[in-house]
């Protein structure tokens, strides 16, 4: 099946006329006929009952009409959007934000571009660490920032933007709220909810197995949403980003002295080529001052 094909079949459903359809589309009107009569080859069976003066549709013409007009305008669209991005006039920028990274510098940056880049066209997704690495090596996303991606698929390329200290989420009355800091030690014994697929947990789990300690793990959680609402309900403490913006009722406490800390990195595949908007994403996450980052 052919473009000019359909384009004709739909020029006739216009006209119900294949003279005038040829007419219509500049073309001679053996060459349209030929065309359709193609087209009914393909698709099974006649698309028009051919009476002097009384061309109509079959009921298979009926029926494929309407996939056909959504056929020929979806190609109409993948042109005329192939002709924007080739000419400059949309710049595609599509980014995959690890679950823990704050989001507020981020659209900050995003922020930018969209006041300097002309047509830029932003598709923002987030997932867990493991979900946004399998998203860009699908090719759904071009850059991801994430928490790490040691471990990761040789293809990855990362850059490091920043490193932060991961912090102890506490409820307000716990007695861990009222001290500067909490040392590793302090936890051997405590109940602590996991936070599934979040390097800051794994860190934490690497830190204790160093040096003997063995918090008690008996509950798991998804998202940062979850892990706050059961360190509230009683189900134990939690590991968070010092950026995370808490619940009301939680304190974040920082660990004393203790190798907590996770690079949070931008990544992409090698190779892969960028729009204007991505690779002026890349250029200024790349300079920006993140230890000013909130």
């Amino acid at each position: 099946m052919e473009m000019h094909q359909i384009r004709y079949f739909l020029a006739v459903c216009r006209t119900l006329n294949f003279t005038k359809a040829a007419e219509e589309c500049h073309v001679a009107q053996p060459s349209l006929t030929r065309a359709v009569q193609k087209l009914e080859e393909e698709l099974g069976g006649p698309l028009f009952h051919r009476e002097r003066a009384n061309t109509h549709l079959t009921e298979l013409g009926r029926l494929m009409m309407p996939h056909l007009e959504q056929t020929l305008s979806a190609a109409q669209a993948a042109k005329s959007l192939a002709t924007s991005v080739r000419k400059g006039q949309v710049a595609p920028l599509r980014l995959v934000v690890d679950h823990s990274v704050p989001m507020k510098p981020v659209v900050g940056i995003l922020s930018a571009l969209r006041d300097s880049i002309k047509g830029i066209e932003l598709t923002l997704g987030a997932g867990t660490r493991q979900e946004i690495l399998d998203d860009i090596l699908d090719g759904d996303f071009d850059l991801v920032i994430a928490g790490q991606t040691r471990n990761a698929d040789d293809r990855i390329r990362s850059w490091v933007l920043f490193r932060e200290q991961c912090r102890i989420v506490v409820p307000e009355g716990h007695a861990f709220a009222a001290g500067q800091n909490v040392a590793l030690a302090q936890l051997d014994g405590v109940s602590m909810i996991q936070r599934m697929e979040c390097c800051l947990h794994d860190k934490f789990h690497e830190a204790c197995s160093a040096k003997g300690v063995m918090p008690i793990v008996r509950h798991r959680a998804a998202s940062e949403e979850q892990l706050q609402h059961m360190i509230l309900a009683g189900f134990g403490l939690g590991i968070c980003s010092p950026s995370l913006e808490l619940a009301a009722g939680l304190v974040a406490v920082p660990f004393a002295n203790e190798d907590m800390d996770r690079d949070i990195v931008l990544a992409t595949v090698a190779g892969r080529r960028f729009s204007a908007a991505t690779d002026a994403f890349v250029k200024i996450a790349r300079a920006r001052d993140w230890s000013a980052a909130p």
